[in-house]
């Protein structure tokens, strides 16, 4: 028998412990204070002549990091999604809408940033959009080839596209940018799992940023935004928000005359703005602990003294810091070729260990809920079903504690050191949730 010691999932005790467990999210006194102060302060939202203190902050901090000029606070980031579609869509008129009916989407993403895109179509539009789900890249983002394809083919009945950031990784937001222009299409980019992260290249027109419980960068209760570097979109986002009243004079976004809209009336709250602002900050300083440990991790798994070939893959960064939002590994083929071992025999010895490793989303084109807007389009989604089958994502928290790599490292000795046992240990068992 190996040394090295026997992993949990075989009846060794786990790496972490409920003692040594990250906490996420961090929470202290600041978050107690600013609640206090809004809370005795009485007033919990802006409107009119009464302007939002945490929310401009926010608005302005939040574009800033992220490499836009403006911000608009939203609900969440489903309704950050719909604002930002229905003010473009709004902007270029009903007019240039007549024949076109598809949205593009990722086909990797969560369900709820297609239901973003349905309701920001239909507010403005009146109909329903139809949906064509993009097959997903390996580093789990739109795929830009295959967007570039279908609208060389079909780009006069297509209203949008809406690229994702997945797992941090940005993909190519640049090329899509640069297709809606070639192409004249809306551009909204989902950055609800892009965190605090700021992509360096040319953006979307409008961007969408999440911030809400314990399953994204920047946890805050609800709350989202809307972000733009056009000021005419930012009044139009505004009024959307703020129940058809456009920027007031002491906005952060320039003032400016809107006309009559039917108003989304998706108010962010003090509240929400300013924990949302909070874990924001702490978000900056967490990612540069994040893309040390993504370095250590990336060193790690190439390290031919734990394993003999590469057995495990992780994008290479995309944004100004490393992906933000969890540690994404993919499989490589020589996890059962080297090994002997599955993907999910290796989440599920992960998850006994006391590390939250999953599948990730399921594909549009795998979810029973959303599988039917696949059907009839003439889209290979491979490559979706690999990642999700093949994909280990590990939980922010982890890659924000500095012991993770040194944790890893144990892990990664222990599947090595006892690999005979260890294979076919996912059969039978249920997927890690969490």
């Amino acid at each position: 028998m190996s040394a090295v010691a026997l992993p949990a999932v075989l009846g060794g005790s786990p790496v972490i412990t409920p003692e040594t467990d990250p906490v996420w999210p961090e929470v202290g006194a600041v978050e107690s204070a600013i609640l206090g102060e809004i809370t005795d302060g009485g007033q919990w939202v802006g409107y009119a002549n009464h302007p939002a203190k945490w929310r401009a902050v926010l608005e302005q901090v939040v574009a800033d990091t992220s490499g836009y000029r403006y911000g608009v606070g939203q609900p969440n980031g489903t309704l950050a999604i719909a604002s930002g579609l229905r003010a473009q869509l709004f902007a270029r008129g009903s007019s240039w809408a007549e024949g076109r009916s598809e949205v593009l989407v990722a086909d990797l993403t969560h369900a709820s940033a297609h239901h973003g895109v349905v309701l920001g179509v239909a507010a403005q539009l009146g109909r329903a959009p139809r949906l064509v789900p993009v097959p997903a890249k390996l580093d789990a983002t739109m795929d830009e080839e295959v967007v570039a394809s279908y609208l060389a083919s079909h780009a006069g009945r297509v209203l949008a596209v809406v690229p994702a950031t997945m797992y941090g990784n940005f993909g190519a937001i640049d090329r899509i940018a640069a297709l809606g222009r070639e192409y004249d299409v809306v551009v909204h980019h989902d950055n609800a799992l892009g965190g605090a992260a700021r992509y360096d290249g040319e953006g979307a027109p409008t961007a969408s940023i999440s911030g809400q419980g314990g399953g994204k960068a920047a946890p805050s209760c609800e709350g989202g935004l809307t972000v733009t570097s056009d000021p005419e979109l930012a009044a139009l986002l505004r009024a959307d928000t703020d129940c058809g009243t456009g920027p007031g004079r002491l906005d952060p976004i320039p003032y400016a005359e809107v006309g009559p809209m039917m108003a989304g009336n998706q108010r962010m709250g003090e509240q929400p703005a300013a924990l949302l602002l909070v874990q924001w900050l702490r978000a900056l300083h967490a990612r540069l602990q994040m893309r040390e440990n993504r370095r250590l991790i990336r060193s790690l798994i190439d390290d031919r003294s734990v394993f003999p070939e590469p057995v495990l893959w992780n994008p290479p960064p995309d944004a100004e810091y490393p992906p933000f939002f969890s540690l994404y590994l993919s499989c490589t083929d020589a996890l059962e070729s080297s090994l002997g071992l599955t993907p999910k025999d290796l989440r599920v010895t992960l998850a006994a260990e006391g590390v939250w490793a999953e599948a990730g989303f399921t594909p549009t084109h795998q979810d029973p809920a959303w599988k039917q807007w696949a059907d009839g389009v003439p889209l290979s989604y491979d490559t979706s079903a690999r990642v999700v089958e093949r994909a280990v994502f590990v939980h922010t928290k982890f890659l924000r504690d500095p012991r993770f790599p040194d944790v890893l490292a144990e892990i990664l000795r222990r599947v090595v050191a006892h690999r005979d046992r260890l294979r076919g240990i996912g059969d039978g068992r249920p997927e890690p949730v969490w």
